[in-house]
């Protein structure tokens, strides 16, 4: 379903708006779950873009997002870095999409011993430093991998086109990093306007290889997050 916001959102002044002759209902998206991403992610598509847009998914890999979306309801465009398109220089033109999905590797690998189903990508995305664009270490190479892929989804999306992300926080070097809050705060420079969250919880118990004693809670969850790109004017949003 697409959705229409009213101009209240930029007027305080205007009048509540009330909804006539709708039905009650407790089918509804929310925004926790505790199913996984190919739960998450079709409910996401359905609240916020419409049927035959044209999406790209940057980060694709085995497609585990798309499992439950139906065959044909979007017009997708499924690259990533193993199948040479980086997220960071993609091969469209200004404002050709409408939707950008980004799910790049969201933790560090000290050592590249650590998270080894990241492994891969840290070979290519180089997140420990040894080579990356900006010669960053750790967390600061993961943000920058996200600002610079954010930087290349601006440029691809159409006016209020939408840019749906999947993050982590982490504890780098003892120290908390609410990554979800950096995203939404670089992306919000670079003229993106934060829309929805979506909590989404880990079901197995996550553990620690050599435990000593715990200083922060363990991340047992993730985020999508829901942007739309800013034309620079107060007029509404409106889904393709």
């Amino acid at each position: 379903m697409s959705r229409v916001q009213s101009d209240s959102l930029f007027d305080e002044q205007a009048p509540a708006r009330r909804v006539r002759n709708g039905l009650p209902t407790n089918d509804l998206v929310f925004s926790a779950y505790a199913e996984g991403n190919d739960y998450v992610f079709p409910r996401i598509m359905d609240l916020y873009v419409a049927p035959r847009s044209v999406v790209a998914d940057v980060t694709f890999g085995k497609g585990v997002f798309w499992r439950n979306v139906p065959n044909g309801m979007y017009e997708l465009r499924a690259t990533d870095i193993q199948t040479g398109i980086d997220c960071r220089a993609l091969p469209y033109g200004d404002g050709e999409i409408d939707c950008v999905v980004l799910d790049p590797p969201y933790m560090h690998s000290p050592g590249g011993t650590a998270h080894t189903v990241h492994q891969a990508f840290e070979h290519h995305y180089r997140n420990n430093g040894t080579g990356n664009r900006t010669n960053k270490k750790y967390h600061e190479a993961v943000l920058s991998l996200y600002e610079d892929a954010g930087v290349e989804a601006y440029r691809v999306l159409r006016n209020r086109g939408v840019l749906i992300v999947k993050c982590q926080d982490e504890v780098c070097s003892n120290r908390q990093r609410f990554t979800h809050v950096e995203i939404m705060q670089a992306y919000e420079q670079l003229g993106f306007v934060a829309e929805d969250l979506f909590v989404v919880m880990r079901k197995n118990r996550p553990g620690v290889s050599r435990a000593v004693k715990q200083v922060h809670a363990r991340k047992n969850h993730s985020y999508f997050m829901v942007f739309w790109k800013s034309d620079g004017s107060k007029r509404v949003w409106e889904a393709p």
